[in-house]
């Protein structure tokens, strides 16, 4: 039994992928990475807010007036 041209290009685009998920990882973990990156500067004041936020409410807590 002798299969057609079309259904051997289906079967032959089934067993061989062309990358398409090598390059969806590239670009997702690209997006990852710049972000990451373009982000550091918006993480290290939200940080440091937080850290001047616990600060304030110790001094709060120990203050001598009520």
């Amino acid at each position: 039994m002798k299969r057609s041209r079309a259904s051997r290009r289906r079967t032959a685009r089934l067993l061989h992928p062309r990358g398409q998920a090598m390059s969806e990882y590239a670009v997702v973990s690209g997006a990852l990475l710049g972000f990451t990156v373009l982000g550091w500067p918006f993480l290290v004041s939200l940080l440091d807010g937080l850290h001047r936020y616990f600060h304030s409410i110790y001094y709060v807590i120990q203050s001598p007036i009520p």
